[in-house]
């Protein structure tokens, strides 16, 4: 059998005696990456931009958390993309074969496709001089809001004018123009719910079916009242038709549906109809008459309820196919197509498959939709032998260790098992008690052969079953004739009841099936009642998307898997994509009167001129030096930070041994650890002292003992004025980096940095190492690592403080932890040079998006700090970045957020800050190629600086979406930007506002303190995005997937519980 590359541990070294600060041993400890947030697990985010110097960054701007790393003056070797060097893909030092094999340079439409609409041009340049000349000031009013106490021209300001800055390019954005007729359809809701009675005849409660059976039942119903008239179905909750349809008068369809094998009745309750009216939508589009108060398009956003109908219609012919598998409300994956689908092997043989993201926009003067690649991790599917012979060698022998993981893999799949047909039998055989074995005596037919769908428990378990049963598993992974149970009552023909038989001797007598004796007999029922299947009669069904953090060696195939360029991506949406997604030469949506274009859309952008950084000058630190920036990038030869921290006088260094991987030898680490040290100090780094202990401290994770006990006992023995301590982890796990940071954040109170072993130890790109990690080291101190030469236009006046928050969510959670909390993370400026963000983080209700009441107490806690690095001053503005907030839920920030900042401004000083409160999004699917190569990077994307602000927009909503950095591979992703509350820029700059607000939040993407890069989002949204993930890791027990033991021996309340220590809560501990 081929060798996985799994690895042998290393036997445990014996101590080296070095102890710590009172000469005791060490103790205890696993890591993700450098000193910096873990990545959050199922998709997508910004997460990156992970230092600097050293090498051009920015490693993927499309999706799978790139722009990491700057544009250093040392080169690093880092190749294209991070990933294994060892395996000879591409994107790595390697070879470097062309990425662009095969490629044109630029994306173009099979057909003459016009330039951006100039009659959209002047609808758009039209409603925003209307507004203008009639010296408008009224807003959108946000769908759901009442009446508000802030002046209405507040709230979801229109948007002042279109910016002008910047040099202007043509663009392919990712949407095509949708046509479709106007007319009125119909809309109903739907209940489900299944017909079941006692033996008494009284009805009782069942859950209600979910997934693939909700989707045959509506599939019946509809089939029964709809045939005659189109109509389209999300199959959950929601039917759309062309016309009414005709329905029994109590609404009410019974379905027959034939539930595995069984014939059960549901009833399909229809509520409705309520009328779409698309005609009304068509009509607001074509003018975009600006909204009165009676007015039902003066809501944001305008027409849910259209725009969610016409969805639903054009997701109809994706979900409705079994080749495709739909995820949510608008993401589909064709699963027959070998070019889409890649597997992503051992251990779990899970697959990620390229599919297509699919929402219909309002823009100005034309409906839109939106449509992108997606990837999504799906598990295993197909038969369960062909599953088990991977992990087989060739006598069908499965190591113990792979048949856990086998187990594993099986648990909670849906399988089709195939339940053969009894042999039937002439004469009925007696009983032990001298009974008929069941029929009451009488002949049996020969059955009938079906499929059912189950959902797989994992393999034959010791322990299964009830001492009713009396099952009997001799071994873990036993095959049929080691799994024995015995018969209680109503023994199907040839059995007898209180008869013991093996799996082999059941298939063998009631079908007459000679099962394969090779293979681990699988448990389709639950460990209590478990239900024993042959390996053959079992087959995993396609489609069933993974709901666990993948593994580092998955994410990494992943995201070569993924990383495409923009051409590529442009033309699977134009071939592969609309097919998929059914948009050429549907019957469904004809009948609905609905086309799609069939090119993309060009669009006008604008590449903005890039600030000018400034460091300290390497040979007079007292003169500043202006390095070149080049695609958004520049490095730091013969240069210093700006400011150099507090000076670090007490600090250490340890090595944490796990006793995994390649060993190196403690006096290297002493000398690669000088070194970085060494070249931290010529960065300008103040660390005047040498250590507390030169050699260091190596604390030892002996076995059977917890990362987080050996850190603890190891960290207690340190003086408390200890400021810092290096760490040097072993590997890139998580739980000993967690531990780390939770001990030192929450318990300890001093600062930690991360390096990994094996890039503390290499020679080639050491230097870059040591700057990015230096970067993160000043900023951690209170320094300032670079500046901007003419400032951030506003805030340095030193009288704005700029703040950023977010709240993430639990995702891919173990069972035990569905009630996980939601991170919430806010961090706030200091200073004019918005170089320092001191951070405030804490856990509320889980999978709520909304703060709760403890962000008055916070807010007031930032502003306090504001002004104790301002002379005693409350801030005259205050611009707000609240990050990952979708449309739906801008009412509920205004309504339920803004109100709680307000108060904490007036508790604090009688004087009233403005504020400008401003959504901004990365999560999105908006994407933009470029369409002359004249204008792109050297990753054929579009230029770092590029912002959109009309075309895919509407003209009265005041957004725009904004390309700050360089995606080095991939397609890059631009930050979304709405400005749901303005008190600050149209006051003060009038017709400039647009220009200013596009400017700031383009400067300020060049202040990310631990990069040589500008990165894809403001800084203020991005620190409060990590900030989140360390606060994660501090409840790394509710999230990592922990067993309930680790819970208990660490309670919720213990967890949750946790704050950052009274020396750290003012600093940027969280870098």
């Amino acid at each position: 059998m081929a060798d996985r590359g799994r690895g042998q541990s290393r036997g445990g070294r014996g101590g080296r005696g070095r102890g710590d600060f009172h000469g005791g041993r060490g103790g205890g400890s696993t890591f993700s990456g450098f000193d910096s947030g873990n990545t959050r697990g199922g998709g997508g985010g910004f997460r990156g931009d992970r230092g600097g110097v050293g090498f051009r960054g920015d490693r993927g701007g499309g999706g799978y958390r790139g722009d990491r790393g700057g544009g250093g003056g040392y080169r690093g070797d880092r190749g294209g993309g991070g990933f294994d060097r060892g395996r000879g893909r591409g994107g790595t030092r390697g070879g470097r074969v062309d990425k662009f094999a095969g490629e044109s340079e630029v994306f173009k439409s099979s057909s003459d496709a016009p330039g951006p609409d100039a009659k959209i041009a002047q609808l758009e340049d039209k409603l925003i001089n209307e507004a203008l000349l009639t010296k408008q000031t009224s807003a959108l009013q946000i769908s759901g809001s009442a009446s508000p106490s802030q002046p209405v021209s507040e709230f979801m300001p229109l948007r002042p004018a279109f910016g002008s800055k910047g040099k202007e390019v043509i663009l392919w954005a990712n949407y095509f123009t949708l046509q479709a007729k106007a007319q009125t359809w119909s809309k109903y809701s739907l209940k489900v719910a299944k017909v079941a009675t006692d033996k008494s005849g009284a009805k009782v409660n069942v859950p209600e079916p979910k997934g693939r059976k909700l989707q045959r039942i509506i599939t019946l119903a509809l089939d029964q009242v709809g045939s005659a008239i189109p109509v389209a179905s999300e199959y959950k909750s929601q039917v759309v038709s062309l016309k009414p349809l005709d329905l029994p008068d109590n609404g009410v369809v019974e379905v027959l549906y034939a539930d595995e094998g069984r014939d059960s009745t549901y009833t399909v309750k229809f509520h409705g109809p309520s009328d779409v009216a698309l005609d009304d939508m068509l009509r607001f589009l074509s003018t975009m008459q600006a909204p009165t108060a009676t007015s039902s398009s003066s809501t944001f956003p305008i027409y849910e309820d259209v725009i969610d109908a016409v969805g639903i219609v054009l997701g109809q012919t994706p979900r409705a196919k079994d080749t495709i598998a739909s995820l949510g409300s608008s993401r589909h994956f064709p699963m027959n197509l070998k070019s889409e689908v890649h597997d992503l092997g051992y251990p779990g043989f899970n697959t990620i498959v390229r599919g297509y993201f699919q929402s219909v926009r309002p823009a100005t003067g034309r409906l839109l939709l939106n449509a992108n690649v997606s990837h999504g991790v799906f598990r295993y599917s197909g038969s369960v032998i062909e599953l088990m012979t991977r992990f087989a060698d060739a006598n069908h022998q499965i190591r113990d260790n792979d048949l856990k993981q086998l187990h594993k893999v099986l648990g909670r799949l849906r399988g089709k098992v195939q339940i053969l047909a009894d042999r039937g039998q002439g004469d009925p055989k007696p009983s032990k008690k001298g009974k008929a074995s069941s029929h009451k005596g009488q002949a049996k037919p020969p059955g009938v052969a079906r499929i059912k769908e189950s959902v797989i428990c994992g393999l034959a378990t010791p322990g299964d079953g009830d001492k009713k049963s009396k099952t009997k598993v001799m071994r873990f992974g036993a095959r049929p004739h080691e799994v024995s149970f015995v018969i209680n009552d109503n023994a199907p023909p040839g059995l007898e009841v209180g008869k013991t038989y093996t799996v082999a001797q059941y298939f063998q007598l009631r079908y007459g099936r000679q099962v394969n004796p090779d293979w681990p007999v699988v448990n389709t029922g639950t460990k209590l009642k478990p239900v024993y299947m042959p390996a053959e009669l079992v087959e995993i069904i396609p489609g069933q998307a993974l709901r666990r953090k993948t593994t580092v060696e998955e994410t990494r195939d992943m995201i070569l898997f993924a990383c495409r360029s923009p051409f590529a991506n442009a033309t699977s949406l134009i071939t592969t994509g609309r097919a998929c997604l059914g948009l050429d030469g549907n019957p469904a949506l004809m009948r609905f009167g609905i086309s799609v274009d069939k090119t993309l859309l060009k669009v006008k952008g604008r590449e903005l001129t890039a600030p000018q950084v400034l460091y300290a000058s390497m040979k007079n630190p007292r003169e500043t030096k202006r390095p070149r920036v080049s695609e958004g990038s520049w490095n730091m030869a013969e240069v210093k930070v700006s400011k150099p921290g507090r000076p670090i006088q007490i600090w250490t260094w340890v090595y944490i041994n796990n006793f995994s991987g390649r060993y190196v030898p403690h006096d290297v680490l002493k000398v690669s650890m000088k070194k970085m040290i060494a070249f931290w100090k010529a960065m300008g780094i103040s660390i005047p002292s040498p250590p507390a202990h030169d050699d260091g401290f190596e604390i030892q994770i002996p076995q059977g003992v917890t990362a987080y006990k050996a850190i603890d006992e190891a960290f207690s023995r340190f003086p408390s004025t200890v400021q810092f301590v290096f760490v040097v982890l072993p590997d890139k796990g998580t739980e000993t980096y967690n531990a780390v940071k939770t001990l030192a954040d929450t318990k300890y109170g001093f600062h930690t940095v991360s390096v990994q072993r094996n890039n503390v130890t290499k020679e080639a790109g050491a230097e870059q190492y040591f700057a990015n990690v230096g970067l993160k080291v000043n900023l951690k101190a209170g320094g300032v690592n670079h500046k901007l030469e003419n400032g951030v236009s506003l805030v340095k006046e030193g009288k704005t403080m700029v703040v950023g928050y977010d709240v993430t969510h639990p995702t891919n959670m173990s069972s035990n932890a569905e009630d996980a909390p939601s991170m919430v993370g806010m961090v706030s400026s200091i200073d004019a040079d918005l170089a320092q963000w001191p951070a405030t983080a804490w856990a509320q209700a889980g999978r709520v998006e909304m703060l709760d009441a403890t962000l008055l107490e916070r807010f007031k806690g930032r502003l306090r700090l504001w002004q104790q690095h301002n002379q005693g001053r409350m801030p005259e503005n205050i611009i707000i970045y609240r990050d990952g907030v979708s449309e739906g839920q801008f009412i509920k920030v205004l309504q339920e957020e803004l109100p709680q900042i307000r108060t904490a401004c007036k508790e604090l000083s009688k004087q009233k800050p403005k504020i400008a409160l401003i959504v901004s999004v990365k999560r999105h699917q908006t994407r933009f190629f470029p369409t002359d190569a004249h204008n792109m990077t050297r990753s054929r994307n579009i230029k770092n600086g590029t912002v959109v602000d009309r075309g895919v927009t509407q003209a009265l909503v005041w957004d725009f979406f904004l390309t700050a950095h360089t995606a080095l591979q991939g397609t890059a992703r631009p930050a979304h930007y709405t400005v749901l509350l303005d008190e600050v820029f149209r006051s003060t700059y009038k017709a400039e506002a647009a220009n200013t607000l596009e400017k700031i939040t383009h400067d300020m993407c060049y202040l990310f303190g631990r990069a040589t890069k500008a990165v894809s989002i403001c800084p203020p949204a991005y620190y409060a995005d990590i900030l989140c993930t360390r606060q994660r890791a501090h409840m790394s027990e509710l999230f990592e997937g922990s067993d309930d033991a680790s819970i208990a021996t660490s309670t919720r309340v213990d967890i949750t519980s946790r704050v950052v220590h009274e020396k750290l809560k003012d600093s940027m501990y969280y870098i």
